[in-house]
């Protein structure tokens, strides 16, 4: 395998196009996104929970165990 780096910014959050690479229609690519700063751990793991369709029942209002009047009460 060779390899190709290309710095580059996505344009639109969570899109990334890539053009003019040295690569021939049909060719299997292998493709690796590294990123130059570190998310914090509490981030990757609200995106899980908000992309995973697994946990897709955290949206449903009917889920909400409790509300903001209830937090206001143990105040």
């Amino acid at each position: 395998m060779n390899a190709i780096r290309i710095l580059t910014r996505p344009e639109t959050n969570g899109e990334l196009v890539l053009k003019n690479l040295p690569v021939k229609k049909d060719q299997l690519l292998e493709v690796i996104i590294l990123t130059q700063d570190k998310p914090e751990e509490d981030e990757l793991i609200l995106s899980v929970l908000e992309h995973d369709p697994g946990y897709a029942f955290l949206r449903e209002s009917a889920e909400d165990l409790y509300t903001e009047a209830d937090v206001k009460e143990t105040l």
